[in-house]
């Protein structure tokens, strides 16, 4: 073993790249990192590596030798092409994510040869891994492997011209540290500080946002270059032409790239005519300069289908906002303000999209370091190596421009470069250069020494053959003993966490949200996680922003199932520790501050939570915590969102099933509705509705039947249903009257479909004059002899069967509706917008019971003589327009009620004529809005995706029934008269 230190700076993907190659070949090695955590900005890497010619692609049947890559750049492009591949395939290996890779299609390459994860940001995968290795050699063989954070290093010290240790400070004070440095800083392309690397050498970049954060900082270069070190290609910047623009943080300098991986899934990029202007599969700099000549704002649009193939991703933006959905190519072409999208997206898919801009990615410039024997060395400016200093990825020139460009490239250099300085600093630490100790060995000594392995071995009964000595096994053997020992880990080794109190309520768990007192809850548990913040890999901010609530969900999108579990420590140690089983409710109001006199919240108080970010609504009488809620909410977020500080029980009531907030609750459900306690002054809870309504959830998606026609079928399908199961059906009536939904949605549909049958007969009965008119009222009397379903021909069930069933669904509509306003909207004021369809309700109600005794009861009523139509309609004057009455003479004439002569004397009266129109447009607004809320219900049975064209299409079938309805009033106030003659 050497017994000279290497010193690491910088805890990146290269930096870890050269700590594994030190340490196999036998170097000791301390790693200074400025952060808390080991990772880097490689940690957020979300597309993967490139990687020709790997065994993945192998396994998945594509050959590739990088043919294509090498012809893009010179010497040292090739050999970086042919040797950085073994290089991944060595790291991943030892560190044990092989099971979890994935080989994908992404710009710049000609086949699918980039690296990526199955689920998760390869980057993060990757570098936790490496970092949980690295942790656990450090704990148990402190003097091959220190990791000192919170580490800056100030300068590098020298011995002569050679770099012999560095000067650091942590927690204010200056210290040293001797031995040979590698650097491996990072970039410089998160500092847009006037005195930094980019200000100074690229300053046109800086109009630029950027996708780094500040530990891009060129810490490395500026050491490198204080001791003479040279530098080269500093204006070289390349940007990412995916960088999502965010809804409501357009102007964030910092943003996120979406990964390349969704283009390579068949995403496209539209300009602001909705047109693709690039080749999607280009490099970043093709992408780039054809954004250059194109229109913004720019859009990543990815069909349905095709993020299959990358859902993990996609769900992971859409989630958080990052992309957005739309039903359809043409409703995004709505929301664009053009009229059609590029013919190369899919016209009736789910669209998943997102905002994106150029922004700076990644720095090709840095300090130059040596070729052949001087490899992974840095040069000074006379081209001469600094002896003791090396220096790996973005810290250094990379000398392949076009090369750097093509996606997963940046990170197979960070790889191989530190592979490469971390053999150059072994050889000049003495390391050992003839054979390399497999780092598998030092991770089995890092989980039980070999002396507890033969301890626990003597332990038990010795198997029929005798077990090979460590330095005997292969590698395959060995890879297979470090699963067994990491599943099945020897007593010994085991660190159990202490046994804590089940059922912490979530009201102490927002007590400890503080760094110094630090409790989360990861999937039902509470994890005390106060010494954990200063050394997670993922940085404090990442923990700090959810100290005190449930982070489950942003857990479970970034970190592989287990992961806490493996890092649990007993109580006191460094990492976080088990506190117990969540198994409280929510903080109750008072704790939430500002509680009603009688105990719970106030409507002031809720109204104070009307950001997305922090989002509470009232559902009957209850105050609940949404925020987590609105982003897997299946309706979507505005619908939510729309209610935010507001008492949202009528509408909720009118869609949702009773007990379905229940259902949805925290922590049953991680990401649910969180109760916040009772709502003083608010409604009170409604009345739940006697037997619960038990239809299946609307069916996901579009059902298998895409577009407009889709929404047309399962429009007429579930209407036809609705219209069977009407009256009878809605168990509504078991001994009492209740407030099922069932009732005001099924005759809803019957009700609607009668008026257009109406509105189309009294349209064109005034239009075509008195006999249409006149027919048109007979055709309903002809059915009279059907008066109490031909039971009872007298008094108040006297009417015809369809004027008996109408009445039937007239009242049942009418009672469930008041039932359910008594119950849900009384308890509000009119100012909330609660009353507007009990108010336009009793408007229509007002006016039904004067048009009909107008009408159907009018004692003014006339009588004039018809021809009327053999078989209740005149087929061979259809196309003549005439449907309800004939010219033959042969025909008897028959008495019958002139309702047009009644219409007339109606509507020639201007009063009548502004009442019925003020009532008209009255029930116009009540058939928006009731069929706004009737669309997502389940009782209707519209598939997801269809719901926003039902609800257009109902918009438009209710104007035109409104638009009738008007024509024949004003119609019939300024046309002449049409004399006709009366009988007795």
């Amino acid at each position: 073993m050497a017994q000279g230190r290497v010193i690491v700076v910088g805890g990146g993907l290269a930096g870890l790249s050269v700590v594994c190659e030190l340490l196999e070949r036998g170097c000791n090695v301390t790693v200074l990192e400025k952060e808390a955590n080991l990772g880097g900005n490689s940690s957020k890497a979300t597309t993967g590596i490139a990687s020709p010619g790997s065994a993945l692609q192998a396994a998945a049947g594509v050959k590739d030798d990088g043919e294509d890559l090498v012809k893009m750049e010179g010497p040292e492009g090739k050999a970086l092409v042919k040797n950085g591949p073994k290089d991944v395939e060595w790291l991943t290996k030892i560190l044990g994510v092989d099971s979890e890779l994935v080989v994908r299609s992404t710009p710049g390459h000609k086949v699918a040869r980039t690296v990526g994860t199955k689920t998760h940001f390869p980057g993060a995968v990757i570098t936790y891994a490496a970092i949980h290795v690295l942790q656990q050699v450090a704990s148990v063989k402190p003097d091959r492997l220190e990791i000192i954070s919170n580490a800056r290093v100030t300068k590098l010290l020298q011995t002569g011209a050679k770099v012999s240790g560095v000067e650091f400070t942590q927690d204010g004070e200056t210290k040293s540290l001797k031995g040979q440095v590698v650097l491996a800083t990072g970039g410089y392309s998160g500092d847009l500080s006037p005195s930094s690397i980019l200000s100074t050498n690229a300053p046109a970049f800086l109009n630029y946002p950027t996708t780094n954060d500040e530990r891009a900082s060129g810490d490395g270069i500026r050491l490198g270059k204080a001791v003479g070190g040279a530098t080269k290609n500093l204006e070289s910047i390349q940007l990412t032409p995916t960088a999502a623009v965010i809804p409501g943080q357009e102007d964030s300098q910092f943003k996120i790239v979406l990964s390349d991986a969704i283009l390579g899934a068949g995403g496209k990029l539209i300009d602001a005519g909705g047109k693709r202007f690039c080749d999607e599969m280009g490099s970043a700099q093709e992408r780039v300069d054809a954004m250059s000549k194109s229109k913004a704002p720019f859009r990543l649009v990815i069909s349905e289908d095709q993020s299959k193939q990358v859902e993990w991703l996609v769900n992971f933006y859409a989630q958080r906002k990052v992309m957005q959905t739309f039903g359809s190519a043409r409703e995004l072409a709505r929301n664009m303000g053009i009229s059609v999208l590029d013919t190369s997206i899919a016209p009736s898919s789910k669209l998943f999209v997102a905002l994106v801009t150029p922004a700076l990615y990644t720095s090709a410039g840095g300090l130059v370091v040596g070729v052949g024997a001087a490899t992974g060395k840095v040069l000074g400016n006379k081209g001469q190596p600094i002896d003791g200093l090396f220096a790996a990825g973005e810290s250094t020139d990379a000398p392949f421009p076009r090369l750097w460009s093509v996606s997963g490239i940046p990170l197979l250099y960070a790889i191989n470069s530190g592979r490469l300085a971390g053999r150059a600093a072994a050889a000049g630490a003495g390391g050992n250069m003839a054979a390399t100790q497999d780092l598998r060995d030092l991770i089995i000594s890092s989980i039980t020494s070999p002396l507890k392995v033969a301890q626990a071995a003597a332990d038990e009964k010795k198997p029929d053959t005798e077990e090979k000595p460590l330095d005997q096994l292969s590698k395959e053997e060995l890879i297979s003993k470090i699963k067994g020992l990491q599943a099945n880990p020897p007593a010994a080794a085991a660190v159990a966490a202490p046994a804590a109190p089940t059922g912490i309520s979530m009201d102490e768990v927002k007590k400890h949200n503080t760094k110094e007192d630090a409790w989360i809850v990861i999937n039902g548990e509470v994890i005390d996680v106060t010494k954990w913040i200063p050394i997670h890999p993922g940085g404090e901010q990442a923990i700090v922003a959810y100290l005190g609530q449930d982070a489950s969900d942003e857990w479970n999108m970034i970190h592989k199932a287990g992961t806490i579990e493996k890092n649990l420590v007993a109580e006191g140690g460094n990492g976080p520790w088990n506190k117990g089983k969540l198994g409280g409710g929510a903080a109750p109001a008072a704790a939430a501050g500002g509680g009603g006199g009688d105990g719970g919240l106030t409507m002031a108080e809720v109204g104070k939570h009307i950001t997305e970010a922090d989002c509470w609504i009232v559902v009957n009488g209850k105050a609940y915590d949404v925020s987590k809620w609105l982003v897997v909410h299946p309706g979507g977020v505005q619908a939510i969102t729309a209610y935010a500080g507001k008492d949202a029980s009528d509408e909720w009531n009118c869609i949702h099933k009773p007990g379905t907030i229940e259902k949805n609750m925290f922590p049953g459900n991680p990401n649910g509705p969180v109760l916040q306690g009772p709502v003083s002054g608010a409604a009170v809870a409604a009345v739940v509705a006697a037997p619960a309504d038990d239809d299946d959830p609307a069916p996901p998606g579009n059902g298998g039947i895409k577009g407009p026609l889709g929404a047309i079928i399962f429009l007429g399908i579930n209407i036809v249903k609705m219209l069977l199961r009407t009256v009878f059906l809605t168990g509504n009536f078991q001994f009492k009257l209740d407030n099922n939904r069932k009732g005001t949605i099924r005759s809803a549909c019957f009700l609607l479909t009668f008026t257009i049958i109406h509105v189309m007969g009294n349209f064109v009965g005034m239009i075509k004059g008195p006999l249409e008119a006149n027919g048109e009222g007979y055709f309903f009397d002809r059915i009279a002899w059907t008066g109490g379903f031909g039971i009872w021909k007298e008094g108040p069930l006297g009417m015809s069967a369809v004027e008996l069933y109408l009445a039937f669904a007239l009242v049942l509509h009418v009672s469930v509706a008041l039932k359910r306003s008594w119950d849900i909207s009384l308890n509000y004021t009119i100012g909330t917008g609660r009353w507007n369809m009990l108010l336009s309700g009793l408007t229509i109600l007002f006016f039904l019971t004067v048009h009909l005794a107008d009408i159907r009861f009018s004692s003014q009523m006339t009588y004039t003589m018809l021809r009327p139509p053999t078989y209740f309609v005149a087929f061979p004057g259809v196309l003549e327009g005439r449907v309800f009455y004939e010219t033959d003479e042969s025909i008897p004439l028959t008495r019958v009620r002139d309702l047009y002569t009644r219409e007339v004397e109606l509507f020639k009266d201007f009063g009548t004529v502004v009442l019925y129109t003020a009532c008209i447009v009255v029930f116009w607004a009540h058939m928006l809005i009731g069929w706004k809320k009737l669309t997502p219900a389940d009782a209707l049975q519209i598939p997801k995706d269809h719901v926003q064209t039902v609800t257009y299409m109902g918009w438009i079938a209710a104007s035109a029934i409104a638009s009738m309805y008007l024509s024949v009033v004003w119609f019939t106030y300024f046309a002449p008269v049409q004399y006709v003659e009366h009988v007795a």
